[in-house]
């Protein structure tokens, strides 16, 4: 009977509580539909705050995502140096190839190893068909022990049987072969002459994987790869080691001074010279993407400063949106506060309010995600082509489910909370005689939040024009040289380096060619090689390291960059100057010299005059400062062919540079870019994020200007009779709107003052990443000021001047 009665009684309960649950969600629509304006312009801000959290917040859950889907991923670190003597520092993510089993055989914290080298285009041939693989790799057979890809063909057991095996991408294969299956033992020419042959097909590799690549090569193919398996000082190799715990990190980077006494020191003469500093240290793989910009050649990496922008810019605009929410909420109390007042009457508990009120923001908080979702839908596809991702929203997962349940809960909850107490503590007796007022407090909690709101978004336009001029200053600004109407042809394979020569010839006898230069040296693109040049003046050495590359006579003219110092002999032709040493202006403030004269430098174990000074011009993007750097005159083939050509008819000239090549170069596939094109696109990334900046701070000027119109139309409302009584005596319907909308506009002066310095410290440190920059001038703060002022008297002004121009007599008759 009691076990009966318990069962009878938690029936009875749940009964009740899913009448009361229906009854609160009816009176939720019902007052939704009551009140259309007020409803529309919090669902739809509700909805575009969760729309840009759901875009951001699946931008920074990819960045954070990196390598963390290996197996082993925790237990994964990579090698980096950091090296200091006199005036020169490195800091670099690669090793020397005897690097790897020597760390394996010295210390017991270490599993395995892994080395990798990073390759660039290279030809593959199958037959006729030839192309270029845009990224092939080196790598020991650890590869597939360290990092997980999934075959379609072959193993990772039998990937790496022969140092004369190949393992394709799926797309790489279907590239080739024009299928995945049965291609094992097939042959593949890589650099026209080495043959390889097919041992594996892999999946495409994940886009969040920091290491992409096209085909990968055995590391011991030194033919392939002109790698130095013994080279302790040939520092071009990524080196990773699996760990057997991860926490044996630190007492592992403590044994490395050691490390390099014993292996490295006296392979790079630095033996007892303590004015080296040789810093060994070992990064986990997660923080690879995000945490390498400091390093050389990886410099336009991912950023983890951008994870955290966006991570903020998609809170700052749900917090403006639920502000929004909260205002109009709380605005609207006194109209609430005769039902909230008869409900008490006939025995509404507190408690039972504030679930009333909370069902409502959690109804709108439902609505607006459902909302939101079909946005998501809609803007997703932009939102990839502009941060270059595919970023996917699997909804019906069971995971991202009840992570957007628990979102949109948590939405609906800080929302609704804080105006369920508010209206919640209404007293019954004085609100049926109607002397209720919204409480001082209240209308201070609101203007508050109008000040953040726009505080926020005076921030955001501030934050835009700054990127709009960082961009543009980059875009316009001089290079040194001349980047307009210059082809660059990547000379890839040695057949096409010994003919170039002939095809730089017959280039010429057009007139559509105004000059072609051969160089070994990439101009916008990869870093060229680095070496120490012996420079020596007044009987003192001066041991610099410098980037260099070898060019041949025409490279000055072709890119038009000025000749400081020299002489026409030593600027002619090659006969005159061939070995012949070019240093740029940086270079010659570098070594303290007045002139090219001061010194000598050492070229092929000779001391010999510097042949001339160069102005100084941009190798690659303004993020990089201009370094030292020295060109080498020389007659041996290079891999890089700068042609100038007619800027009036450019597509006849490039139709003639690709029939000469394919003339000269049968069966070779022809590739090229536009200088010009090659060093914009290193400011894609930055354009990226100016865009998405650029687009969320309009959503977030928009969905605060939702909520500014709403109070504007709530206070015309409530000074409805006021200003039929200003009419009556007199008043013009300019003072009405100015009356109305002063109040507003005080607010958001307030907020420009606060938003000024705060964006001001926050854009300086954005622009610390540029090696040249702009000024932020004090006219960025006063348009971002008049912008967001004009933007809330146009919001505010359109309520003001509808309650200004209606009837006195109307205005007089309402309650």
């Amino acid at each position: 009977m009691p076990q009966s009665l318990s069962a009878h009684s938690s029936f009875i309960t749940h009964h009740f509580l899913r009448i009361m649950l229906t009854n609160y969600l009816k009176i939720a629509w019902r007052n939704s539909l009551r009140n259309k304006t007020y409803s529309a312009l919090t669902l739809l801000g509700l909805a575009g705050g969760m729309t840009c959290a759901l875009l951001l917040g699946l931008y920074v859950s990819d960045e954070l995502s990196y390598d963390r889907f290996h197996a082993n991923a925790d237990r994964i670190f990579r090698l980096n140096l950091h090296i200091k003597w006199a005036d020169n520092e490195y800091k670099m993510g690669v090793g020397s190839a005897p690097m790897a089993p020597a760390l394996q055989q010295e210390y017991p914290e270490i599993q395995n190893v892994l080395r990798v080298k990073t390759g660039t285009e290279t030809l593959l041939r199958v037959g006729e068909k030839a192309l270029y693989a845009k990224n092939v790799i080196f790598a020991d057979s650890t590869l597939f022990t360290f990092f997980d890809y999934q075959f379609i063909e072959g193993s990772p057991q039998t990937a790496f049987i022969s140092p004369n095996s190949l393992i394709l991408t799926q797309t790489m294969a279907l590239k080739l072969f024009g299928k995945t299956d049965g291609i094992l033992g097939s042959v593949v020419r890589v650099k026209e002459q080495l043959p390889f042959t097919v041992a594996g097909v892999i999946r495409e590799v994940p886009l969040n994987h920091h290491l992409q690549f096209d085909a990968i090569l055995p590391y011991s193919n030194t033919a392939a790869s002109t790698i130095n398996l013994n080279g302790w000082d040939n520092f071009g190799s990524k080196i990773y080691v699996l760990l057997n715990q991860a926490s044996d990190q630190p007492q592992l980077e403590s044994k490395m001074a050691a490390f390099y006494q014993k292996y490295i020191a006296r392979a790079i003469g630095a033996e007892g010279d303590s004015k080296v500093t040789f810093e060994i240290t070992f990064q986990p793989l997660a923080d690879i993407h995000l945490h390498s910009t400091h390093l050389m050649g990886e410099e336009n990496g991912g950023n983890m400063a951008f994870v955290y922008t966006f991570s903020a810019i998609g809170l700052f605009i749900l917090l403006i949106a639920i502000v929004n929410y909260v205002n109009l909420a709380t605005a609207r109390s006194a109209g609430r506060a005769r039902e909230i007042g008869v409900r008490k009457a006939i025995g509404s508990g507190r408690l039972q309010l504030i679930g009333q009120f909370l069902t409502e923001s959690l109804l709108v908080s439902f609505l607006a995600i459902l909302l939101s979702l079909l946005l998501f839908v809609l803007l997703l596809p932009f939102f990839n082509a502009i941060t270059d991702k595919s970023l996917t929203l699997d909804v019906a997962s069971p995971r991202t489910a009840a992570l957007l349940v628990g979102f949109t809960l948590l939405i609906g909850l800080i929302s609704g909370l804080y105006p369920a107490f508010v209206l919640s503590r209404f007293k019954p007796a004085l609100v049926l005689k109607g002397s209720v007022s919204v409480s001082g407090k209240a209308a201070l909690l609101r203007r508050s939040l109008v000040v953040l709101q726009f505080t926020i978004s005076t921030a955001m336009i501030v934050g835009t024009l700054v990127v709009y001029q960082q961009l543009q200053y980059m875009r316009h600004t001089q290079l040194g040289f001349n980047q307009e109407q210059v082809l660059n042809i990547p000379l890839k394979v040695p057949s096409v380096q010994l003919s170039a020569n002939s095809l730089k010839n017959r280039l010429l006898q057009s007139p559509l060619i105004k000059g072609v230069s051969l160089t070994n040296g990439s101009i916008g693109g990869e870093m060229n090689n680095k070496s120490t040049f012996d420079f020596y003046a007044r009987g003192t050495e001066q041991p610099v390291s410098t980037e260099h590359f070898r060019v041949d006579e025409h490279f000055l003219d072709v890119l038009q960059i000025k000749l400081k110092e020299g002489s026409a002999s030593t600027a002619g032709p090659m006969a005159d100057s061939a070995g012949a040493v070019f240093i740029n202006e940086a270079m010659l403030k570098r070594l303290g010299w007045k002139n090219r004269t001061t010194g000598l430098v050492e070229l092929d174990a000779k001391r010999v005059e510097v042949a001339g000074v160069i102005s100084d011009f941009h190798l690659r993007s303004l993020h990089n400062r201009i370094e030292p750097l020295v060109l080498v005159r020389s007659k041996k083939p290079g891999d890089h062919l700068l042609i100038r050509v007619s800027p009036q008819q450019v597509p006849t000239a490039l139709a003639y540079v690709k029939k000469m090549y394919e003339a000269v170069n049968p069966n070779q596939p022809f590739e090229y870019t536009f200088l010009d094109q090659t060093f914009s696109s290193q400011y894609r990334s930055d354009e990226q994020k100016g865009s998405l900046f650029l687009a969320f701070s309009g959503i977030a000027i928009f969905i605060a200007c939702l909520g500014l119109f709403g109070l504007a139309a709530f206070t015309a409302e409530q000074r409805t009779k006021e200003i039929g009584v200003r009419k009556v005596l007199g008043a013009s319907v300019a003072s009405l709107v100015a009356l109305l909308s002063k109040d507003f506009l005080k607010l958001v002066l307030v907020a420009i003052v606060i938003a000024s310095p705060i964006a001001g410290y926050a854009m300086n440190r954005w622009l610390q990443d540029f090696a040249y920059k702009i000024d932020i001038e004090w006219w960025v703060f006063a348009g971002a000021g008049t912008l967001a002022v004009g933007i809330a008297l146009l919001t505010v002004s359109f309520q003001s001047v509808k309650a200004a121009l209606m009837n006195p007599v109307k205005s007089l008759r309402s309650e």
